[in-house]
Order: C-alpha cells, then structure tokens, then sequence
C-alpha cells in the first residue's frame, strides 16, 4: 500500500450552529411600519416565473424572485453573533446573559457615542445630541445593500440608524463580552486575514486613537489596556474578530429550494445546485444619494440611503435564539398575529432593554 492509497483521517468540521444572539426588531411600535414597506417592496420585486424582462432583456429595475427569497415579518433581527451549543452550555449561555450588568454597557457606549459627537461637532457644529445612557435605543431601519456583490447578490439588507450613537459601541461590546466567555464564536482570528475596518472617530480616549493610528498598528500588545473603555479593548482585541455589521435581512435565496439559476444566459434551463443569485445593481443604486449619515452602523461610515422601512421605533430586548425559525400557524392565534409574522425564531433567553424592567434577571 502507497502512501497514497492509505485512508485519510476526515477533515475536522465546524461543529453545527445551534443559536445566535440577537436584537429582535418586530415590536407594537414598528411591527405596522415593516408590514407595510415589505409587502409593497415584495409586491414590486416578487415574481413566480423569474426576473421579468422588458424586449427581450432582463430588467434589474424588478428582481422577480420566488416568495420564499424574501424573509418573513417576525425573522427580522439584529445578529450579534453565532453559537454552537450543547444543552449544558445554552444554560450557561442563558445565565450569562442574566447576569450581565447592561447598565454599565449602555454607561460605556454613551461615553463613546460623546466622544464621537464631539469630534462631529468640530466639523458640523449644528448637530446636537440630547440622549443619555438611560434613555431607551430608538431606531430607524433604512437603506438597502446587497451580499455578496451587487452584481451577483443572494442577500438584501437594511440598516439600523441610530441618531444617538450609542447603539453600534453598545453592540461591540456586548458580542465582545459573549466571545470572552466563549459562548460565541470568534469568526477572525489567525487564519482571518481580512483587517478590522478602524475609524478613530468611534473612540473615546486619546490612548484609542494612538492604538487604532495606522502608525502605531504593530504595536497594539504593547500599549496598556486600563485606560481604555470596552469598546476600545473590544475592536483592538488580538485575535481582531471580523467587524460587526448590523443589518436586518429581507431577502436570502438560501431559503429558495429548487430553482433554476436562469439569471444567466448561458446557464437558462439548466438546472443547477448553485444557490440562486440575482442582479442588483440598478436596485441599490437607486436608493444612493449625497448625504452622509451623522451617525454611522458600521465602523466605515456609510451613505445615506433613501429606502425607509420603519421610523423612530425602540429596540426592547436582548435575545438568545435557536437557529431555524419556526411557521407560526394562523389558526393558533386568534388575534391574527401569527398570520402577519408569518414566521419566527424561539428565543430560549431575553433580557430587556427598557431602564425601568432592567432590574429583571429573567426572560419575560
């Protein structure tokens, strides 16, 4: 027997994503705002004979894709991060979770948020910032942005938009804290090349700014971490996880099972085990204008986008949830709730948000 011919050990594999930590977005106040614009962005772009063409050519101004492309009401989240866990290890996760001090979070993320207004206002001396660690995060989702590529894209998603700045540092640092405990998943490390997209302007001491110079890079294990706020330490961290990217997903084409790929010429009436993709470049180039954000959901600051789906509405709850959403039947609930949701995702632990239930060290 060659060297060749000997059986080889199996490769190891990522062990199996069981849960996510997330911000869910579907509440009383916002639930009418997103029923609304997704259905009218789902009656534009949804088709069950594929993209629609106009004299002979395919149109990208309508993406026409099946149904199930677009996500249903009651999955829209924020995902902070991914888990994989056994029984034992959810229940810790869960504990985790309870005990956290999110008062002394959300105290850290005004810091930050002040330091980057201040920052602004050297710039833009009109804006003005009135929020306080206390009070509530209240949102607007807009935009809307393609993954992988615009050309070749099998996600669209919106933006979180946070006028007072506090809700990305805030988010940093509670994945952070999880990644710590080893709860989620560090998605960088060694063998992640990809840079942690840096912006000093998120920081809020001058010792964050030396570290995050592009001068000093080699040099971030010599410099002492005592002085610097948690959301420093976090986006400095060695391994650097991959920035976080908050985003609300309204279409996947994961979740489209037997199509075929007939976006391509070459590949019409071929069937193909590729997952879906679809063209939208002329989409998202029609919600781009001039203006700039004051307050970005990135650490690289973004375009204002002109897509809105819902305004000024409050992030309530922190949530630990199984993968996998759940069909929510319409006969199980009378008030027709479900119907409108269509699907969710079981969270098997929540904290809240809101200052005056804070105290509460048990999911509701």
């Amino acid at each position: 027997m060659t060297e060749n011919d000997r059986p080889r050990p199996p490769a190891n594999k990522s062990p199996p994503l069981t849960h996510f930590l997330c911000l869910p977005l579907v509440n009383s106040v916002s639930i009418s705002q997103l029923e609304k614009s997704i259905a009218k962005f789902k009656e534009l772009h949804q088709s069950s004979h594929g993209p629609p063409e106009v004299n002979g050519q395919i149109s990208t101004a309508r993406l026409g894709l099946p149904s199930t492309a677009f996500r249903p009401l009651g999955t829209l989240h924020l995902t902070l991060g991914v888990m994989s866990l056994t029984k034992e290890r959810l229940e810790e996760a869960s504990a985790f979770l309870q005990s956290l001090d999110l008062e002394s979070l959300m105290h850290e993320a005004q810091k930050v948020a002040t330091s980057s207004h201040r920052q602004s206002q050297a710039h833009s001396p009109h804006i003005s910032q009135t929020s306080t660690s206390n009070t509530p995060f209240s949102i607007s989702l807009k935009s809307l942005h393609a993954l992988p590529r615009n050309d070749s894209a099998t996600i669209l998603h919106a933006s979180p938009v946070d006028p007072t700045g506090r809700l990305y540092p805030f988010c940093v640092m509670l994945r952070d804290k999880f990644i710590e405990a080893g709860f989620i998943l560090n998605e960088g490390g060694k063998k992640d090349k990809k840079p942690l997209s840096q912006n000093p302007k998120i920081n809020s001491t001058q010792s964050a700014h030396a570290i995050l110079s592009p001068l000093n890079a080699s040099s971030h294990r010599q410099v002492s971490s005592k002085n610097l706020d948690p959301y420093t330490i976090a986006i400095t961290r060695e391994p650097k996880p991959r920035p976080l990217l908050l985003h609300a997903t309204l279409v996947n084409t994961i979740y489209v099972k037997g199509r075929k790929q007939n976006q391509d010429k070459q590949q019409k009436g071929k069937s193909s085990s590729k997952r879906m993709t679809f063209d939208a470049r002329n989409l998202v180039s029609q919600s781009l204008d001039n203006q700039s954000l004051v307050v970005a959901t990135s650490p690289k600051p973004a375009s204002h986008r002109s897509y809105i789906w819902a305004r000024n509405f409050p992030i309530n709850s922190i949530c630990i949830c199984e993968m996998g959403a759940k069909k929510l039947h319409p006969d199980a609930d009378k008030r027709g709730l479900n119907e409108r949701l269509g699907e969710q995702y079981l969270a098997v632990a929540q904290r809240t948000l809101n200052p005056s239930e804070r105290s509460s060290r048990h999911p509701r």
